[in-house]
């Protein structure tokens, strides 16, 4: 059985392992509700993820109570922030990166299915919820992954 702590961190093993870089640089990952520190006074490409559950439901029926299997329904957001000027190319080729890792991605954890790269906007327009440091100073693109991961009860 995966707990949303196991699954979570199935998919952030799965990106870090990624070895995310641009123009021969490491790409800088910031998570949910950790302090990642300030951002710096000279924008820089940085990534800033969020897992989101969005419910269950019973997929399979068995053993009678507390043996059946309900399916986590999640989405992954990773918010690639580059400083602006540097075009939507820079921003999106990031985001494939994490998006190739992760489409059609399974494990014993998780079954990620799409991985999509959306061309974002002006950083002055989102600020993720969580991330304290103001993103005026870049332009964003988003890779949204939907997964799902199982438990027994």
């Amino acid at each position: 059985m995966t707990t949303i702590t196991q699954a979570r961190q199935a998919v952030r093993s799965r990106i870090e392992g990624g070895n995310i870089i641009f123009n021969g640089d490491p790409v800088p990952l910031r998570w949910q509700n950790e302090d990642g520190g300030p951002l710096p006074d000279d924008p820089t490409p940085f990534v800033y993820v969020e897992f989101l559950n969005e419910g269950s439901s019973i997929v399979a029926y068995g053993g009678g109570r507390a043996g059946n299997t309900h399916r986590n329904r999640c989405r992954d957001e990773a918010y690639v922030f580059v400083p602006k000027g540097w075009g939507l190319y820079a921003a999106e080729a990031i985001a494939e990166q994490i998006a190739a890792l992760l489409r059609s991605h399974r494990d014993e954890r998780i079954s990620c299915f799409d991985a999509t790269v959306i061309p974002g906007g002006d950083g002055a327009m989102l600020t993720p919820p969580g991330l304290s440091s103001e993103v005026g100073n870049y332009f964003w693109a988003a890779c949204e992954t939907s997964l799902t991961f199982d438990q027994i009860g």
